[in-house]
């Protein structure tokens, strides 16, 4: 019987220290037939010469730095990843993460049991000293709604958890926005949901998720990511048929955001976000929120005083 193909795309930043584990685990798995591509976004420590000594040991590995003309970013690193890989099967990785020893083969088996174009599973949190801040990504990873319980993170999975047909990829378009640095798997999964794709659920932890200091989760400009984020979904609410519950709690995240920005002072940035709310359907409510912020953001920003105001 022949063997598929999987392609494990794995963008990376300046983590010659940490990625080694990660190739480890994956030259641990059971199912030995993939291949892992390594996209580096400019890193300047040294990965690049760890990725290509593990190149010349191990022939399934590929090391591409990402051209200058694409944006700065995992999600244009995984976009120019998929365009260089073979597999039949896609597994997005990243470069500070574990898989579990058969993760591969406990996903090929699942995936290919039905209709499937792709698998969810569940992934656990681990720190090198002391306790993770929580142990699961979500406790549920999967429900009767799941459009609208994955925005409120009622469930919810890792970007490192599905393993994905590629075909379905291709027919759907499905890419990451690159315009997004953080909360694009967040919008990619959601738009997996959008376009029909459908998971089989595997009731086990395949992935660790390591806790450090120098998560791209913990990337300093969020907010203007979360807010691009929740712009797209409020727009496309119709589209997504979300219910009351999601809309409010979208909007008032949105509003969340919004503050954020003008409590670090980008009024240029915040006046920009502005322009675009009044010309959507965001609801009048919401509008007139973000406007009354907006007036007290830029006092803030001219005088310093009033930041107790810029709170929801």
């Amino acid at each position: 019987m022949e063997q598929k193909l999987i392609s494990i795309i794995i963008p990376t930043y300046n983590r010659a220290h940490l990625i080694g584990d990660t190739l480890v685990s994956i030259q641990n798995q059971t199912y030995a037939h993939w291949e892992c591509i390594i996209v580096d976004d400019g890193s300047t420590d040294d990965t690049e010469a760890f990725i290509l000594k593990c190149k010349k040991q191990d022939n399934r590995i590929s090391y591409y730095k990402k051209p200058g003309h694409l944006p700065k970013g995992p999600s244009a690193a995984r976009n120019y990843g998929f365009s260089k890989s073979k597999g039949d099967y896609i597994n997005w990785f990243d470069s500070d993460d574990l898989m579990h020893p058969e993760k591969l083969q406990t996903d090929l088996k699942f995936i290919t049991s039905g209709d499937y174009d792709f698998t969810i599973s569940q992934s656990a949190f681990f720190r090198e000293e002391g306790k993770p801040k929580k142990m699961h990504w979500n406790k549920t990873v999967w429900s009767a709604d799941p459009i609208n319980d994955f925005i409120i993170k009622k469930i919810g999975w890792g970007i490192n958890s599905p393993l994905w047909l590629r075909k379905s990829l291709i027919r759907t378009n499905l890419s990451f926005d690159e315009s997004l640095m953080t909360a694009d798997d967040f919008k990619y999964h959601v738009e997996a949901l959008v376009f029909g794709l459908k998971p089989v659920i595997i009731d086990a932890v395949l992935v660790d998720l390591r806790e450090h200091d120098n998560r791209l989760n913990d990337y300093p400009d969020k907010a203007t990511n979360k807010l691009r984020t929740y712009f797209y979904l409020i727009e496309k609410k119709g589209d997504l048929e979300l219910n009351i519950k999601v809309i409010r709690y979208l909007n008032w995240h949105f509003l969340k955001y919004f503050s954020s920005l003008l409590k670090a002072k980008k009024i240029k940035l915040a006046s920009n976000v502005l322009y675009e709310v009044l010309c959507s359907n965001f609801k009048y409510k919401t509008k007139f929120k973000a406007v009354k912020l907006w007036l007290f953001g830029l006092i803030y920003c001219l005088t310093g005083e009033g930041y107790k105001f810029l709170k929801l």
